[in-house]
């Protein structure tokens, strides 16, 4: 049998839209002339079309079709991939039409122990590296945000920035795989 790897493109999604992420919470490319609102625009975009919609595929993807893999192995993927689009996509949102701050804040909070549950498992099944060390720095991510929402912080801007990166650093062996390298 020869199946497509629907991964690829969720994985693919991840590391640009944590990249994005990273560096506009490092302050590269930002300066004085920055029009914030196009920024928020533009973020929102990458949130919900890389982050959101393409996660939201490969999870799709993986519940719907048979594409390789064991049937709970495409479950707990799916799931990953499903919860991280939709995170994603409540993220767009906030950007495009700003909420209460601390619903968001309860919302990372949520997504912090969803992710200590895929990391969990993922620990169990031996796939420490790559995909236990990238929920465990999503974990990470999703402890500091609440802090940057409630009152800015410069520090654990950064702090959320580097992670970003280190996200999507991390996730490259994912995508390697998912296609075929």
């Amino acid at each position: 049998m020869n199946a497509v790897n629907p991964e690829a493109i969720g994985v693919f999604g991840l590391m640009v839209t944590v990249w994005v992420f990273g560096l506009e919470q490092l302050g590269l490319g930002i300066d004085g002339e920055t029009d914030h609102e196009k920024l928020g625009k533009n973020l929102a975009n990458v949130a919900l079309w890389f982050g959101g919609v393409a996660q939201i595929f490969t999870a799709l993807s993986l519940y719907l079709f048979d594409v390789g893999m064991p049937p709970e192995s495409r479950i707990y993927i799916g799931t990953i991939f499903a919860t991280y689009g939709l995170f994603w996509v409540v993220v767009a949102m906030h950007f495009y039409n700003p909420g209460d701050k601390k619903v968001y804040a309860h919302f990372f909070i949520g997504i912090f122990f969803m992710t200590a549950v895929f990391s969990y498992k993922a620990f169990l099944l031996g796939k420490i590296w790559p995909l236990g060390t990238v929920l465990v720095l999503i974990n990470v991510l999703t402890f500091l945000l609440p802090f940057t929402w409630y009152k800015p912080n410069a520090i654990i801007t950064k702090m959320c920035g580097a992670t970003n990166i280190a996200i999507g650093l991390c996730a490259l062996p994912l995508l390697f795989h998912a296609i075929g390298l």
